[in-house]
């Protein structure tokens, strides 16, 4: 992370503690879920990748999803059944979410790219789960239904993530923590938007 700042680093890490929050109460849920209707708790499974999709989208920095994904796990370990094996769950979900933009240095942030990251993602998540909930032992339609849920969840969550960064960047949460050619771009996205066009004079 270069040329940060001390409030990058405290709203990225708002976000990793709110995503403790979040990551707690599904330990919580989950683990009356996973053995009585594992296909929902599978469509949740995406709000660990919640965190660090939201610290991206809003901010758009490199290192902003490791640090907001792995302080959610270590907020939630003392809660956890897995301890503080959820923190080191926490920062390999933010490694996997700097990947595809690291690959471009951090100057491109597309949103297909964040679609992309979430199905990867998804794909992930589906096959350790087959294993971990033992998927063989559910018959055809469970497996099936465990595969589609835990499929689908990163993608919904990194869904909710854009929707909840465009509406915090519009209420300027965002405002001054973004590169220089970040804001650049953003101007020239506003420029793009088409604007509504004034009423014809009436005669």
């Amino acid at each position: 992370m270069k040329n940060v700042s001390t409030r990058l680093l405290m709203s990225s890490a708002a976000i990793g503690v709110a995503g403790g929050v979040l990551f707690t109460a599904h330990a919580l849920v989950g683990g009356l879920a996973v053995n009585t209707v594992p296909f929902l708790y599978g469509l949740t499974m995406g709000v660990y990748f919640l965190p660090g999709t939201l610290a991206q989208a809003l901010f758009r920095r490199g290192g902003v999803a490791m640090l907001a994904s792995a302080l959610a796990g270590l907020v939630s370990s003392p809660f956890q059944p897995i301890g503080f094996t959820a923190l080191l769950i926490g920062l390999a979900i933010g490694v996997m979410q700097e990947a595809p933009f690291l690959i471009g240095r951090y100057r491109h942030w597309p949103t297909w790219l964040f679609w992309l990251s979430g199905t990867i993602q998804g794909v992930l998540v589906m096959g350790a789960a087959f294993g971990i909930m033992r998927g063989q032992d559910l018959g055809v339609a469970g497996a099936v239904l465990l595969f589609v849920s835990f499929f689908v969840s990163p993608p919904i969550f990194t869904g909710i993530a854009l929707w909840l960064a465009k509406a915090l960047d519009r209420a300027g949460v965002a405002r001054g923590l973004r590169s220089d050619e970040q804001r650049r771009e953003q101007r020239r996205e506003r420029l793009r938007e088409p604007r509504p066009r004034p009423d014809a004079p009436t005669t």
